[in-house]
């Protein structure tokens, strides 16, 4: 567990952008896998990748120096 703690949070709080990039995966994954536990159940391609974009933005976020900096 140190491994997760140590990842998602920074100064000992939990950062949101860092969360939400773990989860969102998560849930993608946990999505395209239903149909394997879930007879009748159809996976939405525009909701997996939807999934997909939200963890893909949040690290973009999460990369970044600082937001409010202006650059040219």
């Amino acid at each position: 567990m140190k491994i997760i703690f140590d990842t998602l949070k920074i100064n000992n709080k939990w950062s949101q952008k860092r969360l939400l990039t773990f989860t969102s995966f998560w849930c993608a994954t946990l999505y395209a896998f239903c149909p394997i536990f879930v007879k009748g159940f159809i996976v939405q391609e525009f909701v997996f990748i939807g999934f997909l974009g939200v963890g893909g933005f949040s690290l973009f976020r999460t990369q970044k120096k600082n937001e409010n900096e202006i650059t040219t």
